[in-house]
């Protein structure tokens, strides 16, 4: 059992890094316009990476696949320890940009593989997809060719970057001890400031709304914004986090269907069962970051250059804390080239949920610092998301942490996730000023073309559809239609490339207030509750409007948004 821990948390790591390493290139592709192509490339092959480990991870939870993975297990440990040195280099890669010029720090790590290990970044990323490809296909059990010359080519490889390493661990560098268990190796310390960094003023954002002429009556802004945030108080004087939870049982969404009921429910029902069972404690947050969703960066101009960090009250006893009050992991992030973690924690009896960020002091000390998410305010701020604490009294927020994110998709399935854990959490939300109204929809932000009235089942649902000013990516989000989680987001699904294309055939009215939808095909919407599934027809996801009015508007919607913003890739 403690390999299998091991390995699923080497895959998951794995995955997680080249995605961190993939975004951060993105950085460098800007810098140096004559690697560009090549760069583009690396970013391509770290994320179809991280897509193959991500799938090689998903057939531990089926029972067919489970009893033959001894067959790869010897494969994958040689993947686990070339690949982790592979991305240490670009990571220790990204630490030295702060002080050397990009094309100097680039041309020194390409140097260091091709000359020195003999084998060059892009063809070793070819090597570990592949090899990984054919893994799976062992997994599955289908007749492939035994892949001997690849895993020649990685063993070379390692030897390679072990000799490099030896060399220069020789010349007196030194070089962390790696740890092909999957423990994080260590990075650079941070450069010490001649005083702490405080924390910026916030501003809470207004919330604009642009909307179709909709035959109904929605309330788009019921809870008053809070008053503007003052700077947030040294980290020391931050309240405790929260006791223990108090409810046994908490409501989650659920999709069911009432035949004696003549009406559709006006709001995402809720229901006080529990849906995860004893047997199988799989949380649909499981799913969220699968390696498979576009990558779209923010503008330059918009991206911020502020670091992520925690300002919250460390505690040293968090982990034993979460572990003694049986939460567990659902979600790890890294951030800022893994100088910061972020976990998400959730507790199957009763649904409550928990933020753990992990970070290191001026003094190079790793901290950790807990909260539970109904006590947190997620307010948008360009590329940053700032997690806010409120004052009972005076209604303003005090900053308990930021995060930087390069890539807006990853926002929204990070905003998304925590939203929904945060209102399916049994406790609720204590105070007025901690609730959430769309908060990635700001000045700069994300825009709504299209808002209108859908019914699935005996649930009616308002689907609208965003595009952002920073990253240009253009989503649906589908939400309760009223009721207390109205802000609260059921799925999402990216169609940006569609957009850009002027795709404007890409959806198409099939009378009866039905549109069906061809961008989402095969690739499913994320679902931000457990077992629903977005309508279907067939093959085919499909919009059930209420009205043939909103299925013609999203039509004519979506045509003028792709004469306004199509070609603008």
């Amino acid at each position: 059992m403690a390999d299998n821990a091991n390995r699923e948390r080497s895959l998951l790591r794995s995955a997680n890094d080249c995605e961190d390493a993939a975004a951060g290139l993105h950085r460098f592709r800007d810098a140096l316009p004559r690697n560009a192509t090549r760069i583009t490339a690396v970013v391509a092959e770290l994320f179809g990476i991280s897509s193959a480990l991500r799938q090689i991870h998903t057939g531990e939870g089926i029972r067919s696949y489970g009893p033959s993975f001894y067959r790869i297990d010897n494969d994958l440990q040689l993947v686990f320890r070339s690949l982790q040195c592979t991305v240490d280099d670009i990571f220790d890669m990204f630490a030295r940009a702060h002080e050397r010029p990009e094309q100097t720090v680039w041309e020194d790590m390409s140097h260091q593989h091709e000359r020195v290990e003999k084998f060059g970044l892009l063809e070793r990323l070819e090597w570990y997809r592949e090899f990984l490809d054919a893994q799976f296909d062992i997994l599955q059990g289908r007749q492939i060719a035994d892949p001997d010359d690849l895993r020649d080519y990685i063993t070379d490889l390692l030897e390679a970057q072990q000799k490099a390493k030896r060399r220069a661990s020789r010349q007196s560098m030194p070089v962390p001890e790696l740890d092909y268990s999957g423990a994080s190796t260590p990075r650079p310390r941070p450069r010490r400031t001649s005083r702490p960094t405080m924390p910026p003023r916030i501003n809470t954002p207004s919330t604009p709304t642009v909307v179709s002429d909709m035959s109904w009556d929605y309330a788009w802004n019921q809870t008053p914004r809070p008053y503007a945030p003052e700077p947030p108080v040294p980290p020391l004087m931050f309240p405790p986090t929260p006791g223990s939870p108090m409810s046994p049982m908490s409501p989650v969404f659920s999709n069911f269907t009432s035949s004696s009921s003549p009406t559709a429910s006006s709001h995402t029902s809720y229901s006080t069962t529990d849906p995860y069972a004893p047997s199988a404690l799989v949380h649909w947050a499981d799913d969220i970051f699968d390696g498979q969703h576009p990558n779209t960066q923010y503008r330059p101009d918009y991206q911020l250059s502020d670091r992520s960090a925690c300002y919250g009250q460390a505690d040293p006893y968090a982990l034993d804390h979460l572990s003694r009050d049986g939460f567990q992991k659902v979600l790890e992030l890294p951030f800022d080239e893994r100088k910061l973690w972020v976990q998400l924690y959730w507790r199957p009896n009763d649904f409550r949920a928990r933020i753990l960020i992990m970070s290191q002091n001026s003094s190079g000390v790793q901290q950790h610092c807990c909260q539970p998410l109904t006590a947190l305010k997620i307010i948008r701020r360009g590329s940053t998301l700032q997690f806010c604490q409120a004052s009972k009294d005076s209604g303003r927020y005090k900053l308990w942490a930021r995060l930087n994110f390069m890539l807006h998709e990853r926002m929204v399935l990070f905003y998304s996730t925590f939203i929904a854990m945060k209102h399916q959490d049994q406790r609720g939300v204590p105070h007025p000023s901690l609730a959430d109204d769309f908060e990635l929809e700001t000045d700069e932000g994300e825009e709504v073309f299209f808002a209108g009235q859908m019914q699935h089942d005996d649930m009616l649902h308002a689907l609208r559809v965003f595009r952002d000013r920073g990253s240009r990516v253009v989503r649906l989000e589908v939400s309760a239609l009223r009721g207390p989680r109205k802000h609260v987001p059921i799925w999402t699904a990216f169609v940006t490339k569609y957009a850009d294309a002027g795709d404007a055939d890409w959806c198409q009215w099939e009378g009866d207030g039905i549109v069906s939808l061809a961008a989402i095909k095969p690739a499913p919407p994320y679902v931000f509750i457990s077992r629903y599934l977005p309508p279907k027809h067939g093959r085919n996801w499909i919009l059930p409007f209420t009205t043939d009015e909103d299925a013609r508007m999203f039509v004519e919607s979506w045509a003028g948004l792709c004469r306004r913003y199509g070609g603008r890739a």
